[in-house]
């Protein structure tokens, strides 16, 4: 499994430098870099403007599809190598993602066509549906910017800030809580409702059709909450040593980092850097990048004294 995992990676990597390469109009290096840096959703760009640079509709469209790839289970891409298209298309996190992603996508394209931005009052509907499709996708991913969307509608920007919460699906190299996560959080808070009502009433929990362990439900509450205090610790933190930030800055810095998300909202958008952080901010933000990057309840355990006591 882990050989045809590794397979799939390789092999989308390779099939995306070469439609970069050959069909984007890419140089050489920038398609190297771009397909090593979306598969692993690193999204490191090789110029400040980012694929903003490039204002290519080849070049997004490619990297949608591949940002796409990078944000679905891994293991569903190898049951659709070989034929088993049915359950791939039955899986719950799947069908959940692309309704968010088509939600968001549609509610902010709305958004940017009725109020355009602050750089430009008015945006054709054709570009507002191509700028809110590149961002709703790669903002659980790379982190790409095809525009500045630190210039869009609030509310817009409140989606944004949803997405990078909610992340890419469980198995995929995408950032955030899982969609999976998510959504078993839902079914609980259902069932909690459904128990007040009929007290008596057993209802178990399915996801994909299987019940699932209330030793699992735990751990993901577990994960929810362990998430929900680093990012108030976060805040707390970030707005006490950088007190010249906005409410959205320390806020978007947050979600962002735990998130890997890469650039975030206000003054820390995508055409901006992070170098106007303290040294002791920039410290802070390393280990929530490795805190997120990483399952956030093995690297606590990880870190917790007990588990370098010794047992007699």
């Amino acid at each position: 499994t882990a050989r045809r995992l590794w397979l799939i990676y390789v092999v989308l990597t390779i099939l995306e430098f070469g439609m970069l390469y050959f069909l984007g109009g890419m140089g050489l290096f920038d398609s190297v870099n771009y397909s090593l840096t979306t598969l692993s959703s690193g999204g490191f760009t090789t110029s400040d403007s980012g694929i903003m640079g490039f204002d290519s509709a080849r070049v997004e469209v490619i990297l949608i599809v591949f940002m796409l790839l990078t944000c679905i289970n891994f293991s569903l891409l190898h049951l659709m190598l070989a034929g088993r298209t049915k359950e791939v298309l039955k899986d719950e996190e799947l069908r959940t993602y692309i309704l968010i992603l088509i939600v968001a996508w549609l509610a902010m394209s709305f958004n940017l066509y009725r109020f355009g931005t602050t750089d430009e009052a008015d945006l054709a509907p054709l570009v507002a549906l191509r700028q809110a499709l590149f961002q709703s996708i790669s903002i659980s991913s790379t982190g790409y910017a095809s525009a500045d969307f630190a210039t869009w509608p609030v509310f817009s920007q409140f989606v944004l800030l949803l997405l990078m919460i909610v992340g890419a699906s469980a198995g995929s190299t995408g950032g955030g809580l899982k969609v999976m996560r998510i959504r078993i959080a839902f079914e609980l808070a259902k069932r909690e409702v459904v128990k007040i009502i009929q007290p008596r009433r057993v209802v178990a929990i399915r996801f994909n059709q299987q019940v699932i362990e209330e030793r699992k439900i735990w751990i993901v509450l577990g994960m929810l909450s362990s998430w929900m205090v680093l990012v108030t610790a976060s805040i707390l933190t970030i707005s006490f040593l950088e007190p010249s930030l906005e409410l959205i800055d320390v806020f978007s810095i947050s979600i962002s980092l735990l998130g890997n998300t890469g650039p975030a909202l206000g003054a820390f958008g995508p055409t901006a850097t992070w170098a106007t952080l303290s040294e002791p901010s920039m410290v802070i933000a390393t280990m929530l990048m490795w805190l997120g990057r990483l399952e956030l309840l093995t690297v606590l355990v990880l870190l917790h004294p007990r588990t370098w006591a010794r047992s007699d």
